[in-house]
């Protein structure tokens, strides 16, 4: 096992209608965990909210709709952007529905390293009060496909 990439934890997919996506993954893969944060009555938790939002290193919040389901212990993180701005909205205009991202445990000082000595940028960041900074890294050059991580450490 690689020490830097230790476990897939979340696949983070942007779609035009989260909830629309979650009831197709309900009915078709039986997966009925979800949970939909959505600002409508109250569907978003204000302690869970991200501040800070940085894309492509400049500060600019923006809203989703979020749908989290569970497929054994790793999360299925359904998005859908409500902004024209965010990379989730790039992501669905350039690429329409699909995988934007793969969440990954790991060693984050050591994998924070190894990004910033190979040049690898943060293309997405933003902090949960007291929970985490969570930093999204343009892996897409190398690997076809963004990182996450998870830093509990700077909250």
């Amino acid at each position: 096992m690689s020490e830097l990439l230790q476990k897939i934890n979340q696949i983070g997919i942007v779609t035009k209608d989260a909830k629309a996506m979650a009831k197709r993954y309900a009915e078709i893969y039986g997966i009925t965990d979800w949970v939909i944060q959505d600002g409508e009555n109250g569907g978003f938790d204000p302690a869970a909210r991200a501040q800070n939002l940085t894309t492509r290193g400049v500060r600019r919040d923006f809203e989703i709709t979020l749908a989290s389901g569970h497929i054994g212990d790793m999360e299925i993180e359904l998005i859908q952007p409500l902004d024209e701005y965010s990379d989730y909205a790039r992501f669905l205009k350039e690429h329409g529905e699909g995988v934007h991202h793969i969440s990954l445990c790991t060693n984050v000082p050591q994998f924070k390293q190894v990004m910033e000595e190979r040049g690898i940028p943060v293309l997405l960041s933003g902090t949960i009060p007291g929970v985490e900074t969570f930093l999204y890294y343009d892996t897409t050059p190398e690997l076809g496909m963004t990182f996450e991580i998870h830093d509990t450490e700077n909250k």
